[in-house]
């Protein structure tokens, strides 16, 4: 159960939030214009949703493909019964192609998101992982295609159209 106090967003944080979704590089100058308030008013705004934790950071979002890594596949875990946890973290930290870890119900305990350079890198993974001796069963597909357009984190009021190029809009 989450301690995190829930924060309710009135329509300028929504729309503030959108706007950084969209470019987290602009200016308070221009999301000023975009909410309708100063760039001082903006500054604060932004602070206190970085402060209060609505907004954990701001990244670079990289497109795989551009740098190499063009194979994704989600990879189900199943670990040996009593595998301590942090042993399967080394275990994941050794490879840099795991960018998503997720413990999970069900037949498998961890689901695990790779970016690989092709099918060889990702059946060395696999090969890699079951060699462990704390991984006993995996199960893996690749991903095809991502449908533009949906919210991520299910919030989103209006999602309007999809970018361009097939990414999740940010909600807000």
């Amino acid at each position: 159960m989450s301690t995190t106090p829930l924060t309710t967003l009135d329509a300028i944080d929504q729309t503030l939030v959108r706007a950084l979704c969209a470019d987290g590089r602009a200016s308070y100058q221009e999301l000023g214009k975009t909410i309708g308030l100063s760039p001082t008013a903006t500054a604060d705004r932004v602070r206190r949703l970085v402060r209060t934790g609505v907004i954990r950071g701001f990244r670079a979002i990289v497109d795989a493909d551009h740098i190499g890594r063009s194979v994704e596949a989600a990879i189900d875990v199943r670990l040996e019964l009593g595998t301590d946890r942090e042993d399967f973290v080394a275990v994941l930290r050794a490879h840099p192609v795991v960018v998503e870890a997720v413990h999970v119900t069900g037949h498998f305990d961890y689901q695990l998101r790779v970016l690989c350079s092709g099918t060889a890198e990702l059946d060395a993974v696999l090969g890699s992982l079951k060699s462990s001796g704390i991984v006993v069963e995996t199960a893996t597909r690749l991903m095809l295609h991502r449908i533009p357009g949906l919210d991520p984190l299910g919030l989103a009021l209006d999602p309007g159209p999809a970018d361009g190029d097939g990414h999740p809009r940010c909600p807000a």
